[in-house]
């Protein structure tokens, strides 16, 4: 009669079906956005809904699972920036964060703005604060430059991929030639503004007043 597997291997094994469904859920998601249902991740699995239901019992639970994912890998390409020259840290980090929105456009709606992490997003915004302190250090850009500048042009960008789709998916790009380019040379003093990372009152509202996700 054949052992029992060993308890270690059926962890591993848990763990790796645990990443399959999230890698999944991650593809549909950045594709489709809420539209995407349970079973349209299942499949793309290759698992029953009953067994992404066992892990994850609502929608909200595996959106929470992939954002978290997703802001991890934001804080981790901001600390990466961070060994970048000061000319070029800020410049890094905006192509490099571009580049993520662009790839994973299901991932910007604002229905999920109060599933994501507070704590990476507090991890992110702090590690942005530091980026622009480097880049102003360095002259790479203006003093009068502020975190909710730095903020206002990543809802931009989100704004320009969600708008552009697929029929200018590098549109993104050459508007953030343009804005580094104001964001480096001099300006007068700019207005005081109350913009930040995380997501904007209005959609706030309009997350509490939506369907639920699950």
């Amino acid at each position: 009669m054949p052992s029992p597997p060993a308890p270690g291997a059926l962890r591993r094994d848990a763990a790796a079906n645990r990443r399959r469904l999230l890698d999944a859920a991650e593809r549909v998601f950045a594709e489709r956005g809420p539209e995407a249902s349970m079973e349209e991740i299942a499949r793309a699995a290759e698992v029953s809904p009953a067994t992404l239901y066992r892990r994850f019992p609502t929608k909200d639970a595996l959106v929470r699972e992939v954002l978290a994912t997703f802001f991890g890998q934001l804080v981790g390409l901001a600390g990466q920036a961070l060994s970048e020259p000061p000319q070029r840290c800020l410049d890094v980090y905006f192509e490099t964060v571009g580049y993520q929105l662009a790839c994973k456009r299901g991932f910007m709606h604002g229905m999920w703005g109060e599933l994501a992490p507070a704590q990476l997003v507090a991890e992110l915004e702090a590690r942005t604060g530091e980026l622009l302190e480097r880049a102003q250090r360095g002259g790479g850009i203006q003093q009068s430059v502020t975190l909710a500048d730095i903020a206002a042009t990543i809802w931009a960008l989100r704004g320009i991929i969600h708008t552009a789709g697929e029929a200018a998916p590098d549109a993104w790009r050459r508007h953030l030639g343009y804005v580094l380019a104001g964001l480096r040379g001099p300006s007068p003093t700019a207005p005081a503004a109350s913009v930040t990372l995380s997501l904007p009152k209005q959609a706030v509202e309009e997350r509490s007043t939506a369907p639920r996700l699950h």
